[in-house]
């Protein structure tokens, strides 16, 4: 397929109607909206969003497509767009999630004028609550330079995906699908495509604005208990795709995958130990351990160590303080420790 356009940006929408009208405007520039496509994947929305999204269709044709799909989750959307795409490059933007214009006209001017798998930008996340906008994922590396992958992945690990814009032509050639009816695949979007780039750039400007503490997220952790299966299953997919990656692959980046893994490890035993039933949560919980111990995860020299603690104390060691979590959680004031907590811990990613 001819790639007509500089970025394809695919926009998945479930029921999206309250935040749709405020999405596209930042998105549509006289400066680039020719540069452009912007392919707003209904989900199988019940509300307005096909008829909000059809008018900006009709004032944008060269730029806006807008598709009608039956409902099949977030890893659905993205692969229609991927399919559908005819850009040289490839961004998600989450329809209820919007960027910052400027910088998206920069992102495309480089783009124009540059050939890269890979680029990372930070981004910011916007608190509901307070309405603050915290940058994240501000990274201490060159900007603007163009890296051979292998050799920079140690120094930036595996942002998510309001960082990454990819290489069209990889996730086309590669048949890269992630997983559908599905919660937390974006993980499975960010590392499935990493064992076919080359090359990679981190331009140190914010494009992407991400909401959070709205509530209705699936990383809450009331959500998580509830939709544990799903993370259990990405997490096992996670595993079968590390374990078969090409030969090719840098040592490097297989080591990163796996330190990505032990990140899900030690979600999934958070998510267990949360689990309010006792004899429920002591079952899930031996049979996640005798799981990983099976695939020998307390034994891998990639693992990060507190991974191979969790599953030799089959999550013990961190029982105390996901019990205090759950207690406090609804205090304002430990979300908002917490919430910061997490910032500092997402910039010292590095």
């Amino acid at each position: 397929m001819t790639m007509s356009k500089v970025l394809t940006i695919t926009v998945p929408s479930y029921n999206t109607e309250k935040y749709i009208d405020e999405c596209m405007p930042f998105l549509i520039d006289n400066r680039i909206v020719e540069d452009i496509e912007i392919i707003i994947v209904s989900d199988g929305s019940r509300d307005r969003t096909v008829e909000l999204a059809n008018k900006w269709q009709t004032r944008y044709p060269q730029s806006i497509r807008v598709i009608e799909k039956e409902n099949g989750g977030h890893g659905s959307t993205i692969n229609r767009g991927i399919l559908e795409a005819t850009g040289k490059y490839f961004k998600v933007i989450d329809g209820d999630d919007w960027v910052k214009t400027d910088n998206l006209v920069k992102l495309v001017d480089f783009l124009k004028n540059n050939d890269v798998d890979l680029i990372n930008n930070p981004y910011f996340e916007h608190d509901e609550v307070t309405n603050e906008e915290t940058l994240m994922m501000k990274l201490n590396i060159k900007s603007n330079f163009i890296n051979d992958y292998g050799s920079i992945i140690e120094n930036i690990k595996i942002p998510p995906m309001h960082t990454v814009t990819y290489r069209t032509k990889i996730l086309k050639d590669n048949n890269i699908r992630i997983d559908e009816k599905m919660f937390y695949v974006d993980v499975e979007y960010i590392t499935f495509p990493l064992p076919f780039v080359k090359t990679q750039v981190y331009l140190d400007f914010p494009v992407y604005v991400y909401r959070v503490n709205s509530g209705t997220q699936s990383m809450t952790i009331g959500n998580m208990v509830k939709n544990r299966a799903m993370h259990l299953a990405m997490l096992k997919h996670e595993l079968e795709f590390i374990k078969i990656l090409p030969s090719t692959t840098a040592f490097s980046v297989k080591k990163v995958l796996y330190q990505r893994f032990s990140e899900l490890v030690l979600a999934q035993y958070v998510i267990d130990l949360s689990i309010p039933n006792k004899k429920q949560r002591e079952r899930e919980i031996k049979e996640f351990t005798d799981f990983l111990k099976a695939e020998r995860i307390d034994k891998n020299v990639n693992m990060l160590m507190i991974s191979k603690i969790l599953v030799k104390t089959s999550g013990k060691i961190i029982f105390p303080a996901v019990k205090f979590r759950s207690l406090v959680q609804n205090n304002n004031t430990w979300r908002n420790v917490e919430r910061q907590v997490l910032n500092v811990v997402k910039r010292m990613k590095k």
